[in-house]
């Protein structure tokens, strides 16, 4: 088993109205729209939903990206605590690991086809 280098992929927001929202990112901030989803719009490093959250609130989530969610589960497991095993989803693998500072870190692995659409 190769070792794998996670490199950041977005943080996620829980917003109430999706649309609203949405509007605020591309009209005010002036970011483009990469990926859309009705509960969920991804853009450059940054991504919001209104869907069930993957920790216990709705607090922002940070993702990292892998090519084998599998073998970086083995590998980091052995030097942090995972507070969530690897769950298959929609949009890909995931599983999270307690970061420095307590919160959770996701590490994913994208499926080929996820739900949300480029846009």
């Amino acid at each position: 088993m190769q070792h794998q280098t996670p490199h950041f992929g977005f943080a996620l927001e829980y917003v109430k109205d999706i649309e609203a929202a949405k509007r605020f990112y591309t009209d005010v901030i002036g970011l483009k729209v990469e990926r859309y989803h009705p509960r969920f719009v991804q853009f450059p490093g940054f991504a919001i939903a209104n869907d069930e959250a993957m920790g216990s609130g709705k607090e922002r989530e940070l993702y990292w990206l892998v090519d084998d969610a599998s073998d970086a589960f083995v590998e980091m497991s052995k030097h942090s605590e995972v507070v969530m095993p690897v769950k298959q989803m929609p949009f890909g693998k995931v599983f999270a690991i307690k970061g420095p500072a307590g919160q959770p870190l996701y590490v994913c692995q994208l499926a080929a086809d996820r739900p949300s659409k480029s846009a």
